[in-house]
């Protein structure tokens, strides 16, 4: 909605903000329900995350002498609330704006977004599935909702959901099993057998989504949503291992109708390893030509005190909205997005 004349002289408009208004409401209290309790955490942070495709935004604040320092508009409150867990607690969720530069105007992307995270310590990341598919039922069963819309497809979220790792979907859409392509050059051949370009500076990820977001993604929920889980670990920065399987990683992603709404790990708590995936992450960042900060060495720290083994997910809270209205995009859910406001 692009802005308030719009917003009081359009019925459809409307009706799609007091529905986002309502399940923002919505979401509270499924999580009050379930004994969470909501947090709140900083949005401007000194040290930003250290993901290779994600661009924070910079800001400067200056104190009243006008001494500048500078700052992130955090990408995601992940850091923050993972160190709430290391601090004991347990069952914890946040709804608050994120921020990420140089993303599209529109369609699923906005600069600023509105993100929903929930951690449970201990957990897992399937009590995480669990509590996912619980929330969108019972926000479905207060609006009176059983299916949602993307685009052209319906999705129906009253019957079981799917959950199939990431093999199974390889498997199943390109004919291929992936543990013969976790070698960067091996799944170079693929994707390039697939009339995909790929350069040497390629990383394994870059060369996956190639192959992933062309050949696999538009398939993922259309019928009814599904969790594609456990990763290549070269993809998993923040995830635990899994146990039956050193080369995958505990991650999911949940899709509806094709489209991403849903990013969770089985969390990393071993410091001294994630350490050593951030300070890698830091050294991609560098090869992209990307600016570089510390390693957040609060972060850290909070893992070395100690922390239960955790279940946790980033879901885009505008998407969600945009699924139970039927909205054509993101600006039609967001009041006077970024694109709206640009000159």
């Amino acid at each position: 909605m692009s802005n308030w004349s719009e917003l009081k002289n359009n019925p459809r408009l409307k009706k799609i903000y007091n529905t986002r208004i309502e399940i923002i409401k919505l979401i509270r209290e499924f999580f009050w329900s379930q004994n969470f309790v909501e947090t709140d955490t900083p949005i401007a942070v000194k040290l930003a995350s250290q993901e290779p495709y994600l661009n924070p935004l910079p800001i400067t604040i200056h104190d009243p002498y006008g001494k500048a320092e500078n700052f992130y508009l955090r990408t995601s409150p992940e850091y923050s609330l993972k160190k709430l867990l290391a601090a004991g607690y347990e069952k914890i969720f946040e709804i608050g704006k994120c921020f990420r530069d140089y993303e599209s105007f529109g369609g699923n992307h906005n600069t600023e977004f509105t993100m929903l995270e929930w951690y449970r310590a201990p957990g897992t990341y399937q009590e995480i599935m669990d509590d996912t598919e619980n929330l969108f039922r019972f926000i479905g069963e207060k609006l009176n909702v059983n299916s949602l819309t993307y685009k052209d497809k319906t999705v129906s979220i009253s019957a079981a959901w799917d959950r199939l790792s990431v093999k199974e979907v390889w498997q199943q859409f390109i004919g291929v099993n992936l543990d013969n392509y976790l070698e960067t050059d091996k799944l170079a051949e693929l994707a390039q057998s697939k009339g995909c370009t790929v350069s040497k500076e390629d990383a394994y990820e870059d060369i996956f989504y190639k192959i992933f977001l062309n050949e696999i993604e538009p398939h993922l929920g259309v019928a009814k949503p599904v969790f594609i889980y456990d990763y290549p670990v070269q993809m998993t920065s923040l995830s635990r291992l899994c146990e039956y399987d050193n080369r995958y990683a505990e991650r999911f992603e949940l899709y509806m109708g094709g489209l991403e709404v849903a990013n969770a790990f089985g969390e990393l708590t071993d410091a001294t390893e994630q350490e050593k995936k951030l300070e890698e992450d830091k050294e991609k960042r560098k090869q992209l030509g990307k600016p570089v900060w510390p390693v957040d060495k609060d972060f850290i720290a909070a893992l070395k005190s100690g922390m239960a083994p955790a279940g946790g997910i980033a879901l885009g809270v505008d998407r969600m909205v945009g699924l139970f209205t039927g909205a054509k995009d993101i600006n039609e859910v967001i009041f006077q997005s970024v694109n709206d406001q640009r000159t």
